[in-house]
């Protein structure tokens, strides 16, 4: 029970605090959910007010891969970058287009590389981005999983570019490697390469 007055009716001091934390009158019947929202209000319930999610590593591979295959928003691309790429527009091939990018300031180009496929479907009208369906999104994600699996002694993770790179191959789907972002440091390609060749030795791609 509560000490506060019912804006509606006036009653004084019968509020009644729900199991939830808000302020319901028993006359007649407003709710008031304010009290929720301030902070100094104690209850036995609370209501979280950020989000619960957690980070994970198959999470994040999922944004690698549907972005391979252009599974999301124009607006995760910042105006900016669009105005900056649409200045040399059209391109003629994935190359040309992150030889621009690669000239743009950092504010333009940060992030920018993981969305190439859907930067080329745009601005190259003579290329057609290859993509992948959904039997075979399944399937790279079940080979991820267990790429993941094989990391659990605390050793540092792959390259998600070189998983994803390493991945489409795998699936037999390397016609999609020219339109995706790609690591260059050749001493970390071979060593992700062995690793992940490993992992992989014994398994035929479609039994994953």
């Amino acid at each position: 029970m509560s000490g506060q007055t019912c804006k509606s009716c006036k009653s004084e001091g019968l509020l009644l605090e729900t199991e939830y934390g808000s302020l319901v009158c028993p006359y007649c019947g407003v709710e008031l959910f304010e009290p929720i929202l301030r902070t100094y209000v104690c209850s036995h319930y609370c209501v979280p007010l950020y989000s619960c999610a957690t980070y994970t590593r198959l999470k994040r591979f999922k944004k690698y891969l549907n972005r391979s295959t252009m599974s999301q928003s124009q607006n995760s691309i910042p105006p900016a970058t669009w105005d900056y790429l649409l200045e040399a527009a059209p391109y003629r091939s994935p190359e040309s287009v992150v030889r621009r990018l690669k000239k743009a300031p950092k504010r333009i180009r940060k992030k920018c590389y993981d969305s190439l496929p859907l930067i080329v479907h745009h601005l190259c009208p003579t290329c057609k981005v290859p993509r992948l369906n959904e039997h075979e999104k399944g399937i790279a994600i079940r080979a991820f999983k267990k790429l993941d699996r094989a990391y659990n002694e605390g050793e540092p993770f792959v390259s998600y570019l070189y998983a994803l790179e390493f991945i489409l191959e795998l699936i037999g789907r390397s016609d999609m490697l020219p339109f995706i972002n790609k690591i260059s440091c050749r001493k970390r390609r071979s060593a992700y390469q062995r690793r992940l060749q490993k992992v992989f030795s014994s398994m035929h791609p479609l039994s994953v």
